[in-house]
């Protein structure tokens, strides 16, 4: 198992299971300028399940992956109300960034969002994304404000690989949240989002 120092115990030995499986969706090898997205679908398979008592219903993982010249990506967590981005709970500046070498393939990302009832009744939730590869891992931790209102929750994620062109703005995952207390499927069209009551989506952009 991968020793990673300062990572959050949980979010270490959930890595250390799934980061090597073979049983993920088909990974895309990304063209010059593209960057690839593959979801880990096995997250809380076989050994993993009992992880996700810890983690929660409200996490996921994918892969990201690029050719040619390294990208300059950050991560930002959008604030979405009313069906509009209204506000960015925090960022993650150079998702890429490698301390061996001028460039990284690849990572993974592991999100967890902490939406238990201890932390909504004090108003607020936790996001802990965990960015993995061969040189360890590095986690960041995120506080932002609930409405209790908002008492039906439901993950935004693609289910198959994907690619997308570089210098767009990506979404790669999400959670939205009503006040009705019935949760429909959403996805990261502008339609969709657009009908959201809240949502959390994570976006891949250029850094400036």
């Amino acid at each position: 198992m991968r020793n990673y120092a300062g990572v959050l115990i949980m979010l270490l030995l959930l890595t250390g299971c799934w980061g090597g499986s073979d049983e993920s969706s088909p990974v895309i090898e990304p063209s010059a300028a593209e960057i690839a997205l593959t979801p880990v679908d096995d997250l809380f398979e076989g050994d993993a399940a009992k992880f996700k008592l810890f983690l929660g219903t409200m996490s996921g993982a994918f892969k990201l992956a690029y050719e040619g010249e390294k990208p300059s990506m950050k991560l930002d967590l959008d604030i979405w109300r009313g069906g509009k981005r209204v506000d960015k709970a925090g960022s993650i500046g150079d998702v890429f960034h490698s301390t061996q070498g001028p460039t990284r393939k690849e990572v993974e990302v592991l999100i967890a969002i902490d939406d238990s009832t201890a932390n909504i009744q004090n108003g607020q939730v936790g996001v802990k994304v965990c960015l993995v590869d061969e040189e360890g891992a590095s986690l960041s931790t995120f506080t932002i404000p609930w409405d209790p209102k908002l008492t039906a929750r439901g993950l935004i994620a693609y289910t198959e690989p994907r690619t997308f062109t570089l210098g767009e703005a990506i979404s790669v995952f999400g959670m939205h949240a009503t006040s009705t207390n019935s949760i429909l499927t959403a996805d990261f069209s502008a339609e969709s989002l657009g009908s959201t009551e809240w949502a959390l989506v994570l976006t891949l952009r250029p850094e400036d």
